[in-house]
């Protein structure tokens, strides 16, 4: 019998190659890819792959990239039926669609958020725009409630500032810089609720109701904290 030419056999082999990937990583995690695994998974020759991805960081890259932008997709669609001027609503939304995401897309959230895989190093050039993107809809909405007063700021300290500074530069960002202090301090608190729960350190708990009301109570805390109303 003759072999289908690959072609016939994925006739969009870098989307099968990208979905294979993030299978394998699902299931062994990211630190086991293997461009040959995937491979012998799609019954290609290993060359096929590197027309697409002349290594495996070169992969990894990419699914990065496709996480980070996935991610802020889902942030963006999550803030399409709300009000404008429903502040806390909004940040609150936020917050639920990136649990919502992480528990979907586990294997991409620890790519992206979790254990750094060895001997891999993000090239920032390519990773950042996309990681940058991912955060956008948090920083508007904050940005939002700051322009139409619902936000409360203060000066900050010279340390705090260092380290908004860099993101200040990065999001070319003109407003308050307490705003992206804020952003970040959410995206923390948001990050670390998530990881807790997705890597397991809730195994004692059984109720999924509980979770979510824990993880509810949360965002509703960090609302109050950093002062944003409607």
């Amino acid at each position: 019998m003759v072999r289908p030419k690959q072609s016939e056999q994925h006739p969009d082999l870098e989307t099968a190659i990208k979905e294979t990937a993030r299978k394998q990583i699902g299931e062994k995690g990211a630190a086991s890819l293997s461009l040959r695994a995937i491979a012998r998974a799609l019954e290609i020759t290993a060359p096929a792959i590197y027309n697409y991805f002349p290594n495996r960081d070169a992969l990894v890259t990419a699914l990065i990239v496709d996480a980070y932008l996935s991610l802020a997709e889902s942030q963006r669609t999550a803030l399409v039926p709300l009000p404008q001027d429903d502040h806390p609503l909004r940040l609150r939304t936020l917050g639920l669609a990136y649990r919502q995401w992480a528990l979907s897309h586990p294997g991409e959230y620890n790519l992206i958020l979790g254990t750094p895989i060895p001997g891999y190093h993000a090239p920032m050039e390519i990773t950042g725009p996309a990681a940058g993107q991912s955060m956008y809809a948090l920083i508007q909405t904050i940005d939002v409630a700051y322009r139409a007063n619902k936000l409360t700021v203060t000066e900050l300290s010279p340390a705090l500032l260092n380290m908004v500074t860099p993101w200040i530069e990065k999001f070319d960002y003109d407003g308050h810089p307490c705003v992206i202090h804020f952003a970040l301090a959410s995206w923390a608190q948001i990050h670390g609720l998530v990881s807790l729960e997705l890597f397991g350190h809730y195994s004692a708990v059984e109720d999924e109701d509980a979770a979510d009301a824990f993880f509810l109570a949360e965002i509703n805390a960090t609302i109050e904290r950093i002062g944003i109303r409607k």
